[in-house]
């Protein structure tokens, strides 16, 4: 019993100066250090790019109303030229709401990296508690107990000493809990890290995104300038010429679908065709970036002509065109007023893409393509104000928003 007693005060003592060298330690290093100012003065500049950023939206949705109420009066050039100035007006205030953003999230990822610097220094520094720790048992190890008794002046002096090493014993688990909490704390940390960095990637591409609109943008207003002569009798009847030739281009896809599809169907199970797997669809593609959406509102006067019926993708004058999936091709023409040079292929499950806009086609008519094999290059032939591929895809004839199919 009484070695039991002596061993604990053996500890108790062991722990007393222990716990006395950590709040030296600490004492000496309780200053925030340069870092602390940093993140307090990103902490100040993230507040005012949020300021920035809110100010920007609000002038964006000013513009949104006002395209808004111009698309509610009756179709006229001038009106048509306001909702295009209004959006190229809009899309440089989301390329500079971008920048701002990126500005904001680079300012985030510094502020990050100097607190993962600091949880660093923090675990670091509580190590070296635990390992001085370790090294003053080691040295107390042999040391006699009763060197350690008569180390005080009275047996009250002593016993009260114990019961104040108990609460040291508390702070001492204090100190392991810190390092755990640190440890989690890093570990959230390194995550907002990463996570900021894929944001940052995110936006550049969106930013990128946002310049290939207004240049859609602009060359659809010097298209329609160029077109009209800013004449309105010029523009009423380019938009009646291009409600036919879309409507035109629209039937014969579908009608060309339909006779294909039925000619296929009475080969039976020896044709090819009938004994293709269900149609799973991959971006055409390696870039994925959208520059117009399935029947967007904001599409270039297409509100005076019909719905946007496909997805256009940002993509450089030549670049590869690949099959969405395998199957027929139905057809590969060239010169077409509204799809310009363009393919048409019919897949399984009663769907069949197009492409559009073609600068060349590279596959024959009435031949059948492999899922990724290139069929053409991208282009600006047709009715197109810039380089881009049009995509549609349609399921029993009809458009549908190819985004429903891709992965």
């Amino acid at each position: 019993m009484l070695f039991n007693k002596l061993h604990k005060f053996k500890f108790l003592f062991i722990v007393f100066i222990f716990v006395s060298f950590i709040l030296s330690f600490q004492a000496a290093g309780a200053a925030t250090g340069p870092d602390q100012a940093v993140i307090d003065q990103l902490n100040k500049q993230l507040s005012e790019q949020q300021k920035k950023i809110d100010e920007i939206a609000g002038k964006i949705d000013q513009y949104k109303a006002s395209i808004k109420t111009v698309r509610g009066e009756a179709t006229t050039l001038k009106n048509q030229v306001t909702i295009l100035d209004n959006q190229m007006a809009k899309t440089n205030l989301d390329i500079d709401s971008k920048k701002e953003e990126i500005k904001q999230t680079e300012l985030q990822i510094q502020k990050v990296q100097l607190e993962i610097k600091q949880n660093e220094t923090e675990i670091a520094k509580s190590k070296i508690e635990l390992s001085a720790f370790i090294r003053l048992l080691d040295r107390y190890d042999d040391k006699n107990y009763l060197s350690v008794m008569l180390s005080y002046n009275s047996f009250s002096e002593f016993f009260d000493q114990v019961k104040y090493s108990e609460d040291i014993q508390r702070n001492l688990q204090k100190t392991l809990n810190k390092i755990q909490e640190l440890n989690e704390k890093l570990s959230k940390q390194q995550q907002d890290l990463d996570a900021n960095k894929k944001q940052v990637s995110e936006l550049l591409e969106k930013l990128e995104d946002a310049k290939s609109a207004l240049l859609g943008q602009m060359d659809a207003k010097n298209y329609l300038i160029i077109q009209t002569q800013k004449s309105e009798k010029k523009y009423q009847g380019l938009i009646s010429d291009l409600k036919k030739a879309e409507a035109s281009a629209s039937n014969q896809v579908t009608a060309i679908e339909r006779q294909i599809r039925a000619e296929l169907a009475k080969k039976g199970t020896n044709e090819k065709f009938n004994n293709l797997s269900d149609a799973v669809l991959i971006w055409p593609t390696l870039s994925h970036r959208i520059t117009a959406l399935f029947h967007d509102p904001d599409y270039p006067f297409i509100a005076s002509i019909g719905q946007h019926s496909g997805l256009d993708i940002g993509v450089k004058q030549g670049t590869a065109v690949m099959a969405a999936e395998s199957g027929y091709i139905a057809k590969a023409a060239m010169g077409t007023k509204w799809y310009g040079n363009y393919v048409m292929i019919i897949h399984s499950n009663n769907l069949s893409t197009l492409y559009g806009h073609l600068s060349s086609i590279i596959v024959e008519q009435d031949k059948y393509v492999s899922k990724g094999q290139i069929i053409g290059y991208s282009g600006n032939t047709g009715f197109s104000s810039g380089p881009h591929l049009h995509l549609e895809v349609r399921s029993n004839g009809i458009p549908t928003n190819p985004l429903k199919y891709l992965p």
